[in-house]
């Protein structure tokens, strides 16, 4: 691809510039439960710029008392009270490293989105899913209309409430996962059907992408009136602050379909999402989803890309050349490795614009990396 991704109408946030200021006001104060905040933020505008501050992004928790351990709490959304209780005391619970924020998450399991717009949400296992119902010829498919009657939509409001009168001048609030669009027709429809679809009937598809769009805006711009108006910051699931508003574009579904199919169908949509909001990270999603990062590149509102190896291949060693890529083309990189890996993947790449999501570390280890890490760039923390 040659040429910036031409994306449908957008319909635009007149709040953006407000916020924006609410934002920048937030992050110039320190929070209760993170002292060091206004530099963070700092070092995560220099990060959205492909600048540095001093030393890359680098992200980790622990558990401090793994007896009791810090779950999504899904099985107690019922009881708002108890729910926020025990995610209080997750906050509390939480030892957080380097660049890594506190915060509260009103979680609800991955593309939430669907289940605002009808479908049927069931938690299990420490997870959700919302059920494929959406039949062949489509007839009984929604009408994608947020109604403000749904039962998940006043309970995402009711607890975003909650957090956020309590989290001012504290923690942060964390959005849910809405899911992209695509995402969402994948768990309303199914996947052997919606792959059909995308061959056989692109324009049916596009159709309901078009139609969800108004939704996620909806959604998207409550959880920020909701956080901004009682004062608290917010962001979103990957934890990366920023002084403006963001989004996550996310398509999990680009690794059952091929490019062609992808910039047809689902690209035009995300280049949308991200032209709303003005700055975006991009959610890439294993080795299937890569081949589309040539395509991704060319979204102008794409700031950054994050990318996680998959499961079962959780190097992100391998993948060097697409980060030098990615880096090549002003963008920057949040990167999902193990901690022993951050160290070799600073030796690779540029430090602008480069940030780490430390996982799967022992004991101490993120601490030691981290260290290494400060000494390296010559920052103090």
């Amino acid at each position: 691809m040659t040429h910036a991704i031409v994306h449908p109408p957008i319909s635009r946030i007149a709040e953006l510039e407000s916020w924006s200021q609410a934002l920048t006001r937030i992050a110039a104060e320190p929070l209760e439960f993170c002292p060091g905040f206004p530099r963070i933020a700092r070092r995560f505008e220099a990060w959205w710029n492909q600048e540095l501050l001093d030393r890359p992004i680098f992200i980790a928790s622990t558990n401090s008392s793994p007896a009791r351990p810090i779950r999504r709490r899904l099985e107690l959304l019922h009881n708002p009270a108890a729910w926020f209780e025990a995610k209080r005391a997750d906050v509390a619970q939480t030892r957080y490293l380097g660049d890594a924020i506190p915060f509260i998450r009103t979680d609800f399991g991955p593309v939430f989105l669907g289940a605002l717009l009808g479908g049927d949400l069931e938690f299990g296992a420490d997870t959700g899913w919302t059920h494929a119902f959406i039949n062949d010829d489509w007839s009984n498919a929604p009408d994608w209309i947020l109604r403000e009657d749904n039962p998940w939509w006043l309970r995402l409001r009711e607890l975003t409430e909650l957090v956020a009168s309590d989290a001012r001048g504290r923690y942060l609030v964390c959005t849910p996962d809405l899911g992209g669009s695509a995402d969402v027709l994948l768990n309303l429809r199914g996947s052997q059907g919606l792959c059909m679809d995308v061959m056989m009937e692109p324009d049916r598809v596009r159709a309901a992408v078009d139609a969800i769009y108004p939704a996620w805006r909806r959604a998207f711009s409550e959880l920020y009136r909701i956080a901004l108006c009682a004062g608290a910051g917010i962001f979103h699931w990957l934890t990366l602050w920023s002084n403006r508003p963001y989004m996550i574009p996310a398509c999990d579904f680009n690794y059952m379909i091929g490019p062609e199919q992808f910039n047809a169908v689902c690209l035009p949509d995300i280049a949308r999402q991200a032209a709303t909001v003005g700055r975006a990270v991009f959610h890439l999603d294993g080795a299937g989803a890569a081949r589309h990062i040539d395509a991704l590149l060319e979204v102008p509102g794409i700031q950054a890309i994050q990318f996680t190896p998959g499961e079962g291949t959780p190097s992100a060693l391998p993948w060097i050349d697409m980060f030098k890529k990615i880096q090549s083309r002003g963008r920057s990189v949040l990167i999902i490795a193990p901690a022993h890996e951050v160290l070799p993947l600073c030796d690779a790449l540029k430090p602008e614009g480069l940030a780490f999501l430390a996982t799967g570390a022992i004991a101490g280890e993120s601490d030691e990396v981290f260290a290494q890490v400060c000494t390296r760039f010559g920052a103090k923390s």
